[in-house]
C-alpha cells in the first residue's frame, strides 16, 4: 500500500515538476567560499533512502531568517528598517543516518571579525577583516553595496566556518513572508504561553494567556517580537529562546503530518515550500527526496542550543564562550549527538581488574528508537493542566 502511495506521489510530481521547480530559487555558492574551507564531515552511514541525494552522509545546513521588509514581506512587517540582516540563524545538523536533527542557534550580536567575503564581481568587501562586528553584519556586509542575497549569505557562511572549523554543506534563506507560507501549509502550530504577549514593534502583536493557535503571520510576529509585554528583558537571547520553542513546534507538526496520502496536500506543501525559501540543496525533487529520509524520526530526536556565550562587557553583546564552545562544534564537525554536548553523559564508574589498571565498561549499545517526550504540565493563572499533545510551553520565566 505505502509503494502505490508514493509511486501516485511520485508521478503527481512528476506532472508538476517543472513548474514546481521553476517556483525554487536556488542559487549555488561556489563562485564565493573558495577552497580554504574545514574538511566535510567525514561520518558515513549505511543507511540509504529512495530519492535522497545526500544518503549515507552528514548533513550541516545553515538556516537563515532574513528580516528584509522588501516586496511581500512589506505586508508582515509594519516597520520602515532599512537594509536585510540574519536576524536568526542557525546550524541544522542532519545526522548520516538519518536518526536525529540537531539545531545550533548563534547569537546576532556575538562579536566576530569579518572574514574576507567577495563580491559577485570578485572584489573584497570593504570590511573585510574589521573586528568586533555583530554576527548578523557579516550578511549585511556582503548584500549591501554591489553585493547580493548570495554573497551576503555566503560571507555568513565564512564567519561560521571561522568560529567554528564546521564545514557548511548547504544554506536555506527564509523571509518574513516565506515564514508566512511555510507556517500556513501545515495548518498553523499551537502554543502555550504561559502569560499574555504584546510587542507594538511586531506588527502590533497581542496574544492571551493560555493555549494559542498560531496562523503563519502570527507565528512570524511572534518569532520576531523582541520587546514588550511577556517578553522578558527584550534581548535577543531571549527572543532566541521563544524562537527554539515555535520552532520545534512547527517541527513536531510537520512531522505529525503524513503529506504522501493526500497528493494535493503535498503538492500545495512542497510548492509554499518552494516559494518560500532560497537555497542550493537541490531541485524540488532533491529536497522532497531529502526530507523523505527522515519520514522515521520523531520530535524526541530533536535537540535544540545555543552556542555557548559570555557577556561582552558592554551591556548589548556577547562573546563566544571558548571554554565551553568546542564539544558543540565539535559534535557538528563529527556527528555525534548534540545532546551529549549539552548535557555530558555521566563518567561510568571505573572498574580495576586484576593487573590493577583501570579501565572504564563499554556503553551497551541499543537499537531503541527515541520515545516521544512526556506531556508537558504548567502551572498558570487557573492552576496546573496537562497540554494538548505536541503544544509546547514557551518560556515561563520571561513573564515580565
Amino acid at each position: 500500500m505505502l509503494l502505490c502511495v508514493l509511486l501516485v506521489a511520485a508521478a503527481a510530481l512528476t506532472v508538476g515538476y517543472f513548474k514546481l521547480n521553476g517556483r525554487l530559487d536556488h542559487v549555488n555558492l561556489d563562485q564565493y567560499l573558495g577552497g580554504d574551507r574545514p574538511s566535510q564531515n567525514s561520518s558515513l552511514s549505511e543507511v540509504r533512502s529512495p530519492g535522497d541525494p545526500y544518503a549515507g552522509r552528514a548533513m550541516n545546513i545553515l538556516v537563515l531568517g532574513s528580516d528584509s521588509r522588501a516586496g511581500a514581506n512589506a505586508g508582515v512587517s509594519n516597520d520602515v528598517n532599512d537594509g536585510e540582516r540574519s536576524d536568526t540563524t542557525f546550524i541544522a545538523h542532519v545526522a548520516a543516518d538519518r536518526t536525529r536533527v540537531d539545531l545550533l542557534s548563534i547569537p546576532r550580536d556575538t562579536l566576530i571579525t569579518i572574514p574576507a567575503c567577495v563580491f559577485p564581481d570578485g572584489s573584497k568587501i570593504p570590511q573585510a577583516g574589521w573586528t568586533k562586528q555583530k554576527f548578523n553584519s557579516a550578511f549585511a556586509y556582503g548584500s549591501t553595496g554591489k553585493g547580493t542575497l548570495a554573497s551576503g549569505v555566503a560571507c555568513t557562511i565564512r564567519a561560521v566556518e571561522a568560529m567554528s572549523g564546521v564545514r557548511i554543506d548547504g544554506y536555506v534563506v527564509v523571509d518574513f513572508a516565506g515564514f508566512v507560507q511555510i507556517v500556513d501549509a501545515i495548518g498553523g502550530v499551537d502554543l502555550y504561553l504561559p502569560c499574555a504577549v504584546k510587542s507594538a514593534e511586531a506588527n502590533n502583536l497581542s496574544l492571551p494567556a493560555g493555549v494559542n493557535h498560531l496562523d503563519g503571520e502570527t507565528a512570524t510576529n511572534y518569532a520576531r517580537a523582541r520587546k514588550g509585554v511577556g517578553l522578558g528583558d527584550g534581548s535577543d537571547l531571549g527572543r532566541i529562546q521563544r524562537q527554539q520553542v515555535l520552532f520545534e513546534s512547527i517541527a513536531h507538526k510537520a512531522l505529525g503530518l503524513n503529506f504522501f496520502t493526500n497528493i494535493g496536500t503535498l503538492y500545495g506543501f512542497v510548492g509554499s515550500v518552494a516559494d518560500a525559501v532560497t537555497t542550493d540543496l537541490g531541485s524540488v525533487v532533491q529536497l522532497a527526496g531529502f526530507a523523505y529520509s527522515l519520514r522515521d524520526m520523531n520530535g524526541a530526536a530533536m535537540t535544540f542550543a545555543t552556542i555557548p556565550y559570555k557577556d561582552a562587557g558592554d551591556g548589548a553583546n556577547v562573546l563566544l564562550d571558548l571554554a565551553k564552545d568546542k564539544p558543540f562544534w565539535n559534535a557538528l564537525a563529527k556527528d555525534t549527538p548534540l545532546a551529549d554536548a549539552v548535557n555530558p553523559p555521566a563518567a561510568s564508574p571505573s572498574v580495576t581488574p586484576s593487573g590493577g589498571v583501570p579501565t572504564t565498561p563499554a556503553p551497551t549499545p541499543t537499537d531503541a528508537a527515541p520515545t516521544e517526550p512526556p506531556p508537558v504540565v504548567v502551572t498558570g493563572p487557573s492552576g496546573t493542566m496537562t497540554l494538548p499533545p505536541g503544544v509546547l510551553s514557551a518560556p515561563a520565566g520571561q513573564c515580565h
